[in-house]
């Protein structure tokens, strides 16, 4: 089954952002000046309200851990995911023979679940994430007829955290971990028991009076009194350990020779097994660890390892069974298998579709089957919001219509857009996405790169379509920063990696006639990492644009920062000074746009007069970060940045004033297009101006 990417609507609600949101567009949106006469009648300051976010939701589910009743149809699966709030939280489901379903535990825990063994096809113990942060309580959580709850409980040694349960009953759980430290639960209270002779990494408990555990070189024993130690005699290290009865185990050993299996058996001592063949899976990808020895209670035991070559392997699952393996080839699975449990003529393989290395959490799935039979079974997935996950551009133009490009450490590049409905994710355009802009609803271009060249892509009719990489001779790479379009004319900006390493430069771009007409300005520096400030421009009028770029010239630790000015069908270029950076602007009107950036700590913000000279507007922007500007009439605009709060400015001929702050604070977008229609948000909120 090929990987789903399901559109998903994220808030659902009665109007658009909790009321309907007029037209608000991106930094640099045409029409900026808004109808006619707005751009010249006083306004009052806008009223500010927060509203539903333009965050996407997703699956994201990460399972750390299956656990299957020895008899009875039911397994338990446990880890964590993130909810609409962006807290973590533990994961449970449940596969009762027909299909997966998500189990309620509450109060939620800081870190998820790691570990979870059943008893019965209702009992189970599953332990929390260890803390690693000191302190004496622990907390594991119990699922009995009545459903889940959470029992803390204190142990003897603030080092002692708890990676492994092994359950032979519902009053009978042993619990361990690195640090050898040992508690039994009883169904009701816990106790310590001695100390193992070694740390070791896992155990098995048939039953109160026998538990098998292993260390890298040796076998650990319980026989309800004391802990015994033998030591591995043979190559490899012990990895893992599962008993089906008491004194009948199996322990497999993974080294630079292969795989390696050792049986226990009553009236005998640990000896060496068939080797079951193959090599240890890697699941480094996924930074979850590999899944376990399963054993049933018949003695069968079972076992995933990888075979051929490194960069193609074959999973397969390996069954023992009275000193004897059997391999079984499983469906290919969806992404990285993490977890393995087993009951009686069945296994489960539980996957995740990993995005990025060290980064999981988009989809969970499970393969159930044995030998040739095996069957697809999707897992309970509810909606959160992956970590690390933010929108940065917003484009509206019209009424309860408006696009949003965001960026999330576990699924990247997204787009979610408005239809006075709720926010719905829709495709993303590109894999890298700068800028976007929006001349009607569902007729918008993004800018950004594939990764390496610059690139774009036009919305029309709820599709992207995308447009051919800008390739002139001269460049090797690149990325297209900024956008700016009157109805479907849109000029480009962007930065460019010149051939034969010759350094990096800034272009301007239009497309005429389906091709690329594009141009070269400025001086050439070293590498991307040289700008302080990527291009970024508006177009007020069809045949006048202004872009404002910064950048560190060679051999200089300060930037300069210049101005590119399209008039007359011919662009201009001039540096505007030494020591400040811009890097987001907007014009009022053909004449008067306001740029911001930072000279040091504090922001900056300047304006461009009618007669094109750049002038310092009075801001306190005391330890500030400018992050946008966007300006709804001729006389107005309203400035976004992390460290202070929104603010208006109005301009008088050629002066613009900063009036009093908003309520919204450390925000990192602000768009409007009409006078009172003003769009602003962080990664944390969302704010509507009236």
């Amino acid at each position: 089954m090929s990987r789903t990417r399901t559109l998903l609507v994220a808030v659902a609600c009665t109007t658009l952002l909790g009321g309907g949101l007029g037209p608000a567009g991106a930094t640099g949106t045409a029409g900026a000046t808004g109808p006619a006469g707005h751009g010249e009648r006083a306004q009052r300051p806008l009223a500010w309200t927060r509203t539903s976010d333009p965050i996407v939701l997703r699956p994201n589910t990460v399972i750390r851990e299956i656990g299957c009743s020895p008899t009875g149809s039911a397994c338990v699966a446990v880890g964590h995911r993130h909810d609409e709030s962006r807290a973590q939280v533990p994961a449970v489901q449940r596969w009762d023979g027909s299909a997966w379903q998500a189990e309620a535990l509450v109060p939620a825990a800081s870190e998820g679940l790691v570990e979870v063994d059943c008893s019965t096809p209702l009992d189970c113990v599953a332990l929390e994430a260890p803390q690693w942060n000191g302190g004496l309580t622990r907390r594991m959580a119990v699922r009995s007829a009545p459903g889940w709850r959470w029992l803390d409980f204190q142990v003897a040694d603030e080092s002692m955290e708890l990676t492994s349960v092994s359950c032979a009953s519902p009053v009978s759980c042993v619990l361990t971990g690195p640090g050898r430290g040992v508690v039994v639960f009883d169904g009701t209270t816990v106790r310590s028991l001695p100390r193992t002779p070694v740390e070791v990494s896992t155990l098995s408990c048939p039953s109160a009076a026998y538990c098998a555990a292993v260390s890298q070189g040796a076998f650990v024993e319980w026989d309800g009194t004391t802990w015994t130690t033998s030591a591995l005699e043979g190559t490899g290290s012990l990895t893992d350990v599962d008993c089906w009865a008491e004194q009948r185990c199996l322990a497999i050993a993974d080294g630079d020779g292969g795989t390696s299996s050792y049986v226990r058996s009553p009236g005998s001592t640990w000896r060496q097994d068939t080797a079951p063949g193959g090599r240890s899976t890697s699941f480094d990808e996924s930074g979850l660890g590999a899944p376990g020895l399963e054993c049933e209670g018949t003695g069968e035991c079972h076992l995933l390892r990888s075979f051929g070559p490194r960069r193609a392997p074959e999973l397969r699952l390996l069954s023992w069974n009275a000193g004897l393996w059997a391999s079984h080839t499983p469906p290919d699975p969806d992404g990285v298998v993490v977890a393995l449990g087993c009951r009686t003529g069945e296994c489960v393989l539980v996957d995740l579709i990993v995005t990025s290395p060290g980064q999981p959490a988009v989809l969970t799935s499970a393969l159930h089957g044995y030998g040739t039979q095996w069957a697809r079974h999707t897992m309970a997935n509810p909606l959160g919001v992956p970590p690390q996950t933010y929108p940065h551009e917003a484009a509206c133009p019209a009424r309860d219509w408006c696009l949003v490009l965001g960026a999330s450490g576990d699924v990247g590049q997204y787009v979610v857009r408005g239809d006075g409905a709720g926010w719905q994710e829709v495709p993303a355009a590109l894999e890298d996405q700068r800028d976007l802009d929006c001349w009607r609803p569902d007729a918008c271009v993004v800018v950004g790169s594939d990764g390496k060249r610059p690139r774009s892509a036009v919305l029309r009719d709820g599709r992207w379509r995308l447009l051919p990489a800008l390739s002139p001779g001269w460049l090797v790479a690149g990325a297209i920063t900024g956008v700016s379009c009157v109805e479907a004319h849109c000029v480009y900006s962007g930065y460019y990696r010149a051939r034969h390493d010759v350094g990096t430069g800034i272009f301007v771009a239009r497309r005429t006639g389906g091709a690329w007409r594009a141009q070269r300005l400025g001086p050439l520096v070293r590498d991307e990492g040289a700008f302080t400030g990527r291009p970024s421009i508006d177009c007020p009028t069809a045949s006048r644009c202004v872009a404002v770029v910064s950048m560190r010239l060679a051999d200089d630790r300060n930037p300069t920062s210049f101005e590119l000015v399209l008039e007359d069908g011919r662009w201009h270029h001039a540096a505007l000074g030494k020591g400040f950076s811009l890097f987001e602007l907007d014009c009022a009107d053909a004449m008067h746009c306001v740029a911001g950036g930072e000279e040091g700590r504090p922001a900056l913000v300047m304006s461009r007069g009618a007669d094109g000279t750049w002038r310092r507007v009075a801001v306190h922007t005391r330890n500030a970060a400018f992050y946008s500007v966007s300006c709804p009439t001729a006389r107005e605009c309203y400035l976004a940045g992390v460290g202070s709060r929104v603010r208006r400015l109005t301009r008088t001929q050629e002066v613009w004033r900063a009036g009093a702050a908003a309520v919204p604070r450390n925000m990192t977008d602000v768009a409007c297009s009409g006078p009172r229609a003003c769009l602003t948000f962080n990664a944390e909120s969302t704010w509507i101006g009236r």
